[in-house]
């Protein structure tokens, strides 16, 4: 795992739509640190720093070290970001304390690998992928960046499903369920028209051998 990323906090006291208002219009995110045997704390993020982090994938699966001023590092998780409905930025944000070796259930990125060597792919099937997320459990110190899926030797009809996927020790799934991760169908409109044409072509000199020559009019 990468090492953890930093962002920069303020305490803040007022709660209510307006005060958030106001953070908002100066650049900065309210949000809310809670968990371990501390009382939850307000605090504010730089809006253009958070959004850099949550660009990069995997936010609520990502480590940080929490910079609050005044009251020093805290190594927390982001477990909820609340978005603007129409522009999608971030409103609010839940920031949950851990330690190193808080179990933790996070939601992990799928990574597909070999889909140029994919055989169903290059036979002409389709890829669907059905997560592109998955909830495992891990260590807060063991949160891998994404499972890797080696999809090289899927044909087409066949898929990949959780129990399948080798994870990185110490990780788990989170629940019982096993659902299909990744499977490569056969392509919505059958065969493509050269093929067609083809075998079209291989029946009409089939007929014809079999026909032979038109029997003689007495």
């Amino acid at each position: 795992m990468s090492e953890n990323a930093t962002l920069a906090a303020l305490p803040r006291q007022d709660a209510g739509t307006g005060p958030a208002r106001a953070l908002r219009r100066e650049g900065r995110v309210p949000a809310i640190v809670y968990g371990g045997s501390k009382e939850p704390e307000k605090v504010s993020v730089e809006d253009r720093r958070l959004r850099w982090l949550m660009g990069r994938g995997g936010f609520t699966a990502t480590l940080l070290d929490l910079e609050i001023e005044g009251s020093g590092r805290e190594r927390v998780i982001p477990k909820e970001v609340q978005r603007h409905p129409v522009t999608d930025r971030p409103l609010h944000v839940d920031f949950m304390r851990v330690s190193a070796a808080s179990e933790l259930n996070v939601r992990v990125s799928v990574a597909l690998l070999g889909q140029e060597d994919c055989a169903g792919l290059r036979a002409g099937g389709t890829l669907a992928v059905a997560q592109y997320e998955v909830e495992v459990v891990c260590r807060a110190d063991s949160i891998p960046e994404a499972l890797e899926v080696d999809i090289a030797a899927l044909e087409i009809g066949s898929g990949i499903r959780l129990s399948e996927i080798v994870l990185p020790e110490g990780v788990r799934p989170a629940g019982d369920d096993d659902p299909l991760i990744v499977s490569v169908s056969a392509p919505a409109g059958g065969l493509d028209d050269e093929e067609e044409v083809e075998e079209g072509e291989d029946e009409g000199q089939e007929g014809e051998e079999e026909g032979g020559e038109e029997p003689a009019a007495d």
